[in-house]
């Protein structure tokens, strides 16, 4: 699907505009495959998004993967147990300080996780076949610079008092 702000390269804010809503576009499409994961395993979105988070990051404790969630210990506790129970994690000593366990997606999660997505990957593939080397390279920074960026935003909003919901004009009936 081409931008259609495509025809105007030289309106730079028309086409920040363009990028912003396809970020967006992005943000909704994710959270939408992660529940359509979930369904297909049998088991929550949390316990999606955990399962990609230890895949992507090897070596993480449960409170590291509950930090990287924004999820309580006592959350990432119950999260962890169930994927361990169903054999998709595993629990396994750290081998350079016995008193840390890190959590470990199994070989049986790993295979069901490849297959599940080798449909996605394969399309993202095509999307890319057509890309120089060059543009590889900017798109994976812009990507990993993105996330970062939404890390930060994440921080930031959770650091920060809620805001108090002042009832709209509907709800003071």
């Amino acid at each position: 699907m081409a931008s259609e702000f495509a025809s105007a390269p030289d309106d730079r804010e028309l086409l920040e505009t363009a990028v912003l809503r396809a970020v967006r576009s992005l943000s909704e499409a994710m959270p939408q495959h992660t529940m359509a994961a979930a369904h297909h395993l049998g088991i929550s979105g949390s316990e999606v998004r955990a399962l990609n988070v230890v895949s992507s990051h090897r070596g993480l404790t449960a409170g590291e993967l509950g930090a990287a969630l924004g999820v309580t210990s006592g959350g990432i506790t119950g999260i962890v147990d169930r994927l361990e129970r169903i054999g998709h994690l595993r629990r396994e000593p750290d081998q350079s300080d016995r008193r840390r366990v890190k959590v470990e997606v199994t070989e049986e999660a790993g295979q069901v996780a490849r297959e599940m997505l080798s449909g996605l990957n394969q399309e993202i593939r095509l999307l890319l076949q057509d890309r120089t080397p060059a543009e590889l390279v900017l798109l994976e920074a812009f990507l990993l610079q993105l996330a970062g960026a939404m890390r930060r935003s994440a921080r930031e909003l959770r650091a920060s008092p809620p805001r108090s919901r002042t009832p709209g004009p509907a709800s003071r009936r």
